[in-house]
């Protein structure tokens, strides 16, 4: 194989904790792609808040700069809308990593935006409590606006 330089695709994968299978699924499946593109000179570097450092910061802002320097913004919603972070504008930290690679996308054309939704039981949306209420609210922004590519998914044991 020839020297060629290495192309790097950033993705910053985004949602609240209640999805934590699903994100281990998506390390798999980059961990497995990263080995077949080997050989033609590319890698997916997958981001997300787990992966970053501490710094001298709000927690947030730091994981900030990963949204800043992404490619593709990978959104996963399910019952949770996520934790306060601190910030006076924002909900929680899926909302400000999902406001800050809108705003980017606007601004320039980049990162590109994907949303998935994992299937809610119907029974949980007859009783739906604040943060389910929030990412229904959200969903439905969603499929309103147009603007991004959005998906529903089943369970990740499926």
């Amino acid at each position: 194989m020839a020297n060629r330089p290495l192309r790097v695709l950033t993705v910053f994968l985004a949602s609240p904790g209640d999805l934590a299978e699903e994100r281990k699924i998506a390390r798999e499946v980059v961990d497995q792609l990263n080995k077949a593109f080997r050989g033609i000179g590319w890698l997916v570097e997958l981001l997300g808040w787990e992966d970053t450092l501490p710094g001298f910061a709000r927690p947030q802002d730091v994981i900030n700069q990963e949204v800043e320097s992404c490619e593709l913004f990978v959104g996963l919603l399910w019952r949770r809308w996520g934790q306060p972070t601190g910030s006076p504008t924002y909900t929680s930290g899926f909302e400000e990593e999902f406001e800050n690679a809108r705003r980017r996308r606007l601004a320039g054309g980049a990162p590109e935006l994907w949303i998935f939704f994992k299937a809610v039981d119907p029974a949980l949306i007859e009783d739906a409590g604040d943060q389910l209420k929030r990412v229904l609210a959200f969903r439905k922004a969603q499929e309103t606006s147009k603007e991004l590519y959005y998906r529903e998914f089943a369970d990740a044991s499926d």
